[in-house]
């Protein structure tokens, strides 16, 4: 699996999803834009930006993470620090 997300783009990042081992039922990917940002796009048209510090979380009613990317999210949330 790649460690190195940090320059990599949505495609990149897709793949390392896709190759996830089934056993986990739930992870957590940590990175940058614009990779994230056209990510979340791709799996969800809800989502057309991920502002500075945005969380998205993506359920799939997925029996392996190779459909993700081909399947819809059955839920989608985004959450970011507002500005006062």
């Amino acid at each position: 699996m790649n460690d190195e997300l940090y320059a990599s783009q949505a495609d990149d990042v897709l793949e390392v999803i896709r190759t996830l081992d089934d056993k986990l039922k739930q992870v957590m990917l940590v990175g940058h834009n614009p990779a994230l940002d056209e990510l979340a796009h791709r799996l969800s048209s809800k989502i057309d930006h991920l502002p500075t510090c945005a969380v998205a979380k993506f359920d799939f009613a997925a029996k392996s993470w190779a459909d993700i990317g081909k399947i819809k999210p059955t839920k989608v949330i985004l959450d970011y620090p507002k500005k006062a």
